[in-house]
């Protein structure tokens, strides 16, 4: 673990939901802005983006149980379980409504999290995300870690260099290239003992069923206030149609495209939080 991860980890608390100990970056004062991390990422991802927000706004960024320096729950991890472990956090932090920036598989949690509770989000800013569970494809290697026993196999190869190997074809353009002390760290984070597994099951508990179809799309529907779209150009992990399916569903004229690949947050951190300003400050009670 580097000096810098350590430095994140001092910096953070750990919030206690239901018994389980959550990791948590609260930094800053002013509106809340929640920063949901997803696959292959954890709150440790939006350190670059955390103290531009926090200038203006209560960041308050969590890993997922089981993932980074959170503890685990017995329970599935599937969205519909995570989006109401997210409520009882939310519920820990404050008793009013957020601004949520969902990331991947932070999408589709947000989405269910908003079908049970409109009340708690005042603004969502869809990042690199996905929807359509009919049409969706996962980018390589969450392809094959999602299907059960060839997904545990596959793991035994999950390590430092082939995470860096999957950040720098996958994730990253070539401009934003991570070394190996990130990959180090990232490892740390997503792989280190129980991790993997707890990884795994977050991978392989996607619930692709009608149901989940359903409440997913009637989420975006109730979503009235503040909301937005942002894709990166260069080649992303999730497809455009996949951001043109959620713009539909969050009623959208249009999708906001900015350099980058799939970790926007990594890459282009300026210009990302200059997006999700923007939008905050419309829907914020000094505005």
């Amino acid at each position: 673990m580097t000096e810098e991860l350590n430095q994140f980890f001092r910096e953070g608390k750990f919030v206690n939901v239901d018994g389980t100990n959550i990791f948590t970056i609260d930094k800053g004062k002013g509106e809340i802005v929640l920063l949901l991390h997803g696959f292959f990422s954890t709150s440790y991802s939006f350190r670059k983006i955390i103290p531009i927000l926090s200038q203006n706004f209560r960041v308050i960024a969590p890993d997922l149980p089981g993932i980074g320096f959170s503890e685990e729950t017995g329970e599935v991890y599937s969205h519909r379980m995570l989006a109401k472990f997210l409520y009882k956090f939310l519920s820990k932090i404050t008793e009013g409504p957020v601004h949520i920036v969902a990331h991947d598989y932070g999408g589709p949690i947000s989405f269910l999290l908003i079908n049970e509770h409109p009340e708690k989000v005042k603004t969502i800013t869809v990042l690199s995300s996905f929807l359509n569970l009919k049409k969706l494809s996962f980018y390589f290697p969450l392809n094959i870690l999602s299907v059960r026993f060839l997904g545990n196999l596959f793991s035994f190869f999950l390590s430092s260099s082939f995470l860096k190997t999957i950040y720098n074809t996958k994730l990253v353009s070539k401009d934003c290239k991570i070394g190996e002390e990130l990959a180090s760290d990232y490892a740390h984070l997503l792989l280190e003992g129980n991790k993997k597994n707890n990884f795994l099951k977050m991978c392989q508990c996607v619930d692709r069923t009608l149901y989940a179809q359903r409440d997913m799309e009637s989420g975006l529907q109730k979503m009235i206030g503040g909301r937005q779209v942002i894709w990166g150009k260069e080649k992303p992990s999730f497809s455009v149609a996949q951001a043109e399916y959620i713009k539909e569903k969050l009623r959208l004229g249009f999708t906001n495209y900015i350099e980058g690949k799939h970790l926007l947050m990594e890459e282009h951190p300026d210009e990302l939080a200059k997006r999700i300003t923007v939008l905050v400050d419309k829907f914020s009670r000094k505005a």
